[in-house]
C-alpha cells in the first residue's frame, strides 16, 4: 500500500471551484494526484485491454462529452472510480474478480455514466473544492475509506456516497451504454451478485465498492426493471482469453511463484492440447523472468494459432536474439497495426540499430495509439540527445517522468528545458504550464513514499 502524505485541514487560496475552472481541468489535475501517489499498472497488455473496452463503450455513446482515460491501480480491493472531465479507474482487484468482458463494461460504464451525468460536481455544487490536497484526501478516501475517515478535509468519505438518486441514474445510463455497444447488460446485476457474495463472505470487510457505490434491494429491483425495457440483440458469449491474459499479469504481479505457476501449470495438465492454457502458463512466466520456458510455451501455442508474437518478440530480445525479435515484432505490425507497446518495442529496435528516422516514427506512433507509454518519452529523449537537440531531450524526459509519478524530477527537466525554447514555440507554453501545475502540486501534497 501506498503511503500518502496529505496536507490537510488547509484550504488554500489557489483552491478550485467547479465552475470556474472546468470539470476537463479539475479532471486533469486529480488525474496528476493519482499519478503522484498511487501505483498504476503500467503493462500493456493491462491497459490497452480497459482502454479497449472503455472507448468501445465510448464511442457508442450518443454525445461523448469529454475525452476518456482509463487506468488501473494496483489495489487488491474490488473498488473502481471516476473523476470530473472523464478519468475512469479501475482496481486490480476487481479486474481479477469479473468473470467475462461484460461485467467489467458494465463497470466501466456505470463509471462513464457518473461522469456524463456530472454526478460529482452536482454533489459538490456547495462546496468549493479543490486543492491539491483536497484531491489528495479524496483520493485517500477512495483507495482506504477506514483510514481517509479520521482525515480531516474537504474530501471526507461521505463524499464518495453518491446519493440514492444518482447511483440509480448512474445504472440507467450505464445499462443503456452497454446495450448500445453490443455488451449484455444482463452482466451488471451479475457483477453486482458478486460483490453481494463478497459482503456476505466478509461482513466485517465489506467490499469498498460497496461503500462508494451502496446497493440496496431497491437498486437492485430497479436494474431489473429497467433491464426490461431494453432491446438488445443478444450475441454469443465472448472470448474470455484476453482477460485471462490479463488476470494472469495481474495475479503474477501481486503474488509470489509459488502461489501462481502451480495453478497455471495445472490447467495446462489438465487440457496439454490446448494452446490457450501453453499461452497463460507463458504469459504468468514472463512477470518472473522466466523467459526460456515461456519462449518455449509460447512457440508451442503459436505452432496451434495462438500467437503472441510480442510477448514472443520480447522473450527473444531477453535471450539475446534481436534478429528474431525484430522479426516478430514486424510481423505484430502487420497483423494489428493497433498495437501500440510493438511500435514501442520497434522504436527501441530501431534506436538500438542506429536507425532515427524509423526509430522516431515508430516512437510517435505508439504514442499516438497510447499517450502514456513512458518508454517511448524516453526513447525519444535519447534520440533527441543524439539530435544534438537538449532541450527537446529534456521536454521528451520530463513527460515520460511525470507519467511515471517521479514529479520532483519532472519538474526539475521541465524548468532545464525552459530556457532551450523560443518564446515563441508552442513548446514552451506546454513546458510553463507543466512546471507551474508541478510547482502547485508539490507544494500541497507530499510524496509517495
Amino acid at each position: 500500500m501506498v503511503i500518502i502524505i496529505l496536507a490537510v485541514n488547509i484550504l488554500l487560496p489557489a483552491q478550485l471551484h467547479a465552475e470556474d475552472e472546468g470539470e476537463a481541468t479539475i479532471g486533469r489535475k486529480f488525474s496528476l494526484v493519482i499519478q503522484a501517489q498511487l501505483p498504476l499498472i503500467h503493462d500493456p497488455v493491462v491497459r490497452q485491454y480497459v482502454h479497449r473496452l472503455g472507448q468501445t463503450l465510448v464511442t457508442h455513446l450518443d454525445n461523448a462529452e469529454f475525452t476518456y482515460h482509463f487506468a488501473v491501480i494496483q489495489e487488491p480491493h474490488i473498488n473502481a472510480f471516476a473523476a470530473p472531465g472523464g478519468y475512469v479507474y479501475v482496481h486490480s482487484g476487481l479486474i481479477q474478480r469479473v468473470q467475462t468482458d461484460d461485467e467489467l463494461a458494465s463497470v466501466l460504464g456505470h463509471e462513464i455514466a457518473h461522469v456524463q451525468g456530472h454526478h460529482m460536481i452536482r454533489q459538490q455544487q456547495d462546496t468549493k473544492f479543490l486543492s491539491y490536497a483536497g484531491l489528495a484526501s479524496l483520493a485517500l478516501a477512495i483507495i482506504n475509506p477506514v483510514l481517509a475517515a479520521g482525515v480531516s478535509s474537504i474530501a471526507g468519505v461521505k463524499q464518495l456516497e453518491y446519493q440514492r438518486q444518482l447511483e440509480e441514474e448512474a445504472d440507467y445510463r450505464g445499462l443503456h451504454y452497454l446495450a448500445q455497444a453490443g455488451f449484455d447488460p444482463h452482466a451488471m446485476p451479475r457483477f453486482f451478485a458478486t460483490m453481494q457474495k463478497e459482503d456476505r463472505m466478509n461482513s466485517a470487510d465489506v467490499p469498498v465498492y460497496l461503500r462508494s457505490h451502496p446497493l440496496s434491494q431497491e437498486r437492485m429491483s430497479y436494474i431489473e426493471r429497467t433491464l426490461k425495457t431494453l432491446k438488445w440483440n443478444q450475441r454469443q458469449p465472448t472470448d474470455t482469453f484476453e482477460l485471462r491474459r490479463v488476470q494472469a499479469i495481474l495475479r503474477a504481479s501481486q503474488e509470489a511463484r509459488g502461489r501462481v505457476i502451480p495453478d497455471y501449470e495445472r490447467q495446462l495438465a489438465e487440457t496439454p492440447d490446448n494452446p490457450k492454457a501453453a499461452a497463460l502458463l507463458a504469459t504468468a512466466l514472463l512477470q518472473y523472468n522466466d523467459w526460456r520456458r515461456a519462449q518455449e510455451l509460447l512457440e508451442q501455442a503459436g505452432a496451434k494459432g495462438i500467437h503472441l508474437n510480442r510477448e514472443l518478440g520480447i522473450t527473444y530480445l531477453r535471450l539475446g536474439q534481436p534478429a528474431r525479435a525484430r522479426q516478430l515484432f514486424l510481423q505484430q505490425r502487420e497483423v494489428d497495426p493497433q498495437d501500440a507497446d510493438n511500435h514501442n518495442q520497434l522504436c527501441a529496435i530501431f534506436l538500438k540499430e542506429g536507425n532515427l528516422e524509423e526509430a522516431t516514427q515508430s516512437c510517435n506512433t505508439a504514442l499516438s495509439l497510447d499517450p502514456f507509454l513512458d518508454e517511448a518519452y524516453t526513447a525519444l529523449a535519447q534520440i533527441a540527445q543524439q539530435q544534438g537537440k537538449s532541450g527537446e531531450a529534456r521536454l521528451q524526459l520530463a513527460r515520460a517522468m511525470e507519467l511515471q509519478g517521479r514529479m520532483d524530477a519532472a519538474l526539475n527537466q521541465y524548468q532545464q528545458a525552459a530556457p532551450l525554447f523560443e518564446d515563441d514555440d508552442e513548446r514552451s507554453e506546454e513546458i510553463a504550464t507543466k512546471t507551474r501545475e508541478l510547482q502547485e502540486l508539490l507544494s500541497q501534497v507530499g510524496r509517495k513514499r
